[in-house]
């Protein structure tokens, strides 16, 4: 057995050195983190709220001043919508956000029951 085709590297091995080669086919890499009752609707979705998620985070990289205190996003079936919560309107944010929360992003915030992406530390006060 000198180890040069497949039946030798089972027998010296004792089990098929093909399958460690290969990971068993997964359809998505995050999939092992699901609830397994998750219907493929609810999969998708999933996938594409992460996905939007991580755009929006890319995009906002750089751009959250001291006045953003928290960004939600909504997934929509035929749209994504942010939601911002500011501390102040100032002309940089009203060039940049035409639709903001003034305030905390407590519960009157709309973006609450959404994905969030950023949150402020609470500066009390």
């Amino acid at each position: 057995m000198d180890g040069s085709n497949a039946q030798d590297l089972w027998i010296s091995f004792g089990r098929n050195a093909q399958a460690d080669r290969y990971p068993p086919k997964v359809e998505h890499p995050a999939q092992q983190y699901y609830n397994p009752n998750l219907t493929g609707a609810e999969e998708r979705a999933l996938l594409r709220r992460n996905y939007l998620v991580l755009q929006t985070g890319q995009a906002a990289l750089g751009l959250i001043g001291p006045d953003m205190l928290g960004i939600a996003v909504e997934a929509q079936p035929d749209a994504v919508v942010l939601h911002f919560a500011i501390a102040i309107r100032t002309a940089e944010t009203e060039e940049d956000i035409s639709l903001a929360h003034v305030g905390q992003p407590d519960d009157t915030w709309p973006g609450g029951p959404h994905a969030l992406l950023y949150l402020a530390k609470f500066q009390g006060g």
